[in-house]
C-alpha cells in the first residue's frame, strides 16, 4: 500500500448503496462442491465418526431427519454442512477468517456466518 496513494473511508451500511462481494458475503451459498481433497478427507473421516455413521444409517433406512446427503457429505436443514469435531472445524474456521471473502467483519460476524453455514 505504501506504493499507492490510498484514501480509505468507512461508509455506514445505510449509505453504502453500491454492493460488493465483501458486504454481501453472507448471501453466498455453495451451489456445487467439486471433488476436492478436503471433501474426500471429510467423507473418509465421516465413515469413522460415530454420529455421522449413525445419521448415515438412519438416512439409508429412510428414517426422517433434518440431515441429508449431498455430494457425499452430510448437510443439516438443507444448507448447513455437518463438520466433524477436530481438525476439520479448525480448517473451516481458518477459511472463514483468512479466506478471500473473509473481510474481517469481527469475531461476532465470523461466528454468525459459521453458525449459519455449518453444523
Amino acid at each position: 500500500m505504501a506504493l499507492f496513494s490510498v484514501d480509505i473511508q468507512h461508509k455506514p451500511r445505510k449509505e453504502n448503496v453500491v454492493l460488493d462481494a465483501l458486504s454481501q458475503k453472507h448471501q453466498f451459498k455453495v451451489v456445487y462442491m467439486g471433488e476436492t481433497k478436503l471433501q474426500k478427507e471429510v467423507q473418509l473421516a465421516s465413515r469413522r465418526d460415530g454420529l455421522a455413521k449413525e445419521i448415515n444409517q438412519n438416512i439409508q433406512k429412510g428414517i426422517k431427519s433434518h440431515f441429508h446427503l449431498q455430494y457425499g457429505l452430510l448437510w443439516y436443514k438443507q444448507n448447513r454442512l455437518y463438520v466433524l469435531e477436530g481438525r476439520f472445524r479448525d480448517v473451516f474456521l481458518k477459511e472463514c477468517h483468512d479466506g478471500p471473502f473473509a473481510g474481517h467483519g469481527g469475531a461476532k460476524c465470523t461466528i454468525t456466518f459459521l453458525k449459519k453455514s455449518y453444523y
